[in-house]
């Protein structure tokens, strides 16, 4: 497996927020956001043997597991051996949502889809099939924004589009932008899908640039 790092926390977002998780990091992405938090996450990582990730998550007693990068969906073969190695285990898959999704709807996972706003320069790669194919009560939609004039409207648009399916949407600041108002203008549109989202991993660690 290559990996960047694997390690036991908390989940700091999305639909498992603060629950004990053992996180696995791929190595390289197929995307460059202008924000991405995780840049040494591009290159090679570490060849790391598939039985010593699972004995550690064994070990941790972890029940969720979180596959993240870079893009763990370049890593095909390896995400599903371990998803299919823990039937009783919910895995988060942190994916951009470039690329297909399908093989990785099963029972025991939840899509996070880090849906790209024109902020981060990758708009233009999002594969517009995957919000069909995302399922109500398992998965969901990530939005980080600057929350500029276009990406507000860009947001409102996605909302309606996404309507009929019910899936809920995390609206995430880019780190260091005012969460207030993010936050009221979310109240506002009184709507129960939408939740903000602020890391709670980087609130409890601000010092740390990865991992934790």
């Amino acid at each position: 497996m290559n990996l960047i790092e694997h390690y036991l926390s908390i989940q700091g977002e999305g639909l498992h927020s603060g629950k004990l998780t053992y996180f696995v990091r791929f190595a390289r992405c197929n995307l460059r956001c202008s924000w991405c938090d995780s840049a040494y996450t591009f290159g090679n990582g570490s060849d790391i043997p598939f039985n010593a990730v699972a004995t550690a998550i064994k070990k941790s007693k972890a029940r969720f597991v979180c596959l993240t990068g870079g893009e763990p969906l370049l890593h095909k073969e390896d995400c599903l051996k371990l998803i299919r190695a823990f039937p009783r285990h919910h895995f988060d898959i942190e994916t951009g949502g470039s690329l297909d999704i399908r093989p990785y709807l099963k029972t025991n996972t939840s899509i996070i889809m880090d849906w790209k706003l024109k902020s981060s320069g990758m708009g233009h790669k999002m594969n517009l099939s995957n919000l069909e194919r995302l399922r109500l009560n398992s998965d969901l939609i990530k939005l980080v924004t600057d929350f500029s004039k276009t990406e507000i409207a860009e947001m409102k648009t996605l909302i309606r589009r996404t309507e009929g399916h019910k899936i809920p949407l995390s609206i995430q600041p880019v780190y260091g932008t005012n969460p207030q108002k993010i936050t009221e203008w979310a109240i506002a549109l009184k709507n129960p899908r939408v939740q903000i989202n602020l890391q709670l991993h980087k609130l409890i660690w601000p010092h740390k640039h990865r991992g934790v």
